[in-house]
């Protein structure tokens, strides 16, 4: 499954790779929905656990200190903690397993149920524990690069022509730094995914190059998955509006109202990620192809 030499998938336009990375994901989405559905609802409950203190404490005005079972909803935060971090990995277990089902569908072999791919990812996961602590690692160092242009922005203070040069170029730096990280983060899973057997140092410097390699077509793509992400968000947080405001008389700013649609607006925008696996997987496995 790490090899793509054999692949028989050609070369194509990003609007092609959208749209058939919809088609497979549709085709796939009721093989694919309750390993899906699953984590994400397991996030959920562990965000609903780890709230439990800071709205008492902020919200409710109640020293959970100073209540006799406090320690009850410091444990049930805790406990929460690890249930959405053990979701969190189920959830990145199947971003992996799904692009090696992607994979089959592509190039045209039987397609398993999910848990097969996924199973197959597990075998090796010290290997996937390590790839994910590595690209946290790289994405707090692009944050923390990105902070840094911003600081050094926000203390010009006079401007004149070689200040305001030097701002032009820190906008430009920190531009280029979140434009190569969307990037970075965009196809990283791919690269991990189909190449299991190397090291992370080596597969982050192909993904790099990669990007290198096919920055205009891949920037397009990327651009259009957010577009789409964006389009998709503001339907389903109108139509949410719309629902809860009427017949039930919830507003969308009270408490009701604004945890409705973050639970919907979640698992909304989890779905799309999984989609974005069969966009991206196509994307990397057609530039690969012949």
């Amino acid at each position: 499954m790490n090899s793509t030499n054999e692949l028989s998938i050609k070369k194509e336009n990003v609007f092609s790779t959208f749209f058939i990375g919809w088609v497979a994901y549709l085709s796939t989405f009721k093989l694919s929905f309750k390993q899906t559905i699953i984590p994400i609802l397991g996030q959920l409950f562990g965000i609903l656990l780890i709230s439990l203190v800071p709205v008492l404490e902020y919200r409710e005005m109640v020293s959970v200190k100073s209540t006799p079972d406090g320690w009850i909803y410091f444990a049930l935060s805790i406990s929460g903690g690890v249930i959405f971090i053990y979701s969190l990995w189920k959830f990145f277990v199947l971003l992996c397993g799904v692009n090696l089902l992607a994979r089959d569908i592509y190039d045209d072999r039987a397609v398993a149920n999910i848990s097969f791919y996924t199973s197959d990812v597990l075998r090796k996961k010290w290997s996937y524990i390590r790839f994910l602590a590595g690209y946290l690692v790289i994405g707090l160092l692009f944050a923390a690069a990105t902070a840094g242009v911003m600081y050094m922005a926000a203390k010009i203070v006079t401007y004149n022509f070689l200040t305001s040069t030097a701002n032009i170029m820190l906008l430009l730096i920190q531009s280029a730094l979140v434009l190569t990280y969307i990037l970075f983060s965009n196809i990283i899973i791919q690269f991990y995914s189909f190449n299991r057997i190397l090291g992370f140092f080596e597969i982050v410097k192909r993904a790099f190059r990669f990007i290198g390699s096919n920055f205009v077509s891949l920037t397009i793509l990327s651009f259009i998955t957010v577009v789409f992400s964006n389009i998709i968000a503001y339907l389903v947080q109108f139509l949410i509006t719309f629902i809860i405001t009427n017949p039930f008389g919830i507003t969308p700013d009270n408490s009701a109202g604004v945890a409705i649609r973050f639970i919907i607006g979640f698992v909304i925008n989890s779905f799309i990620v999984v989609l974005f696996q069969y966009i991206y997987s196509r994307f990397y496995l057609s530039s690969y192809g012949n």
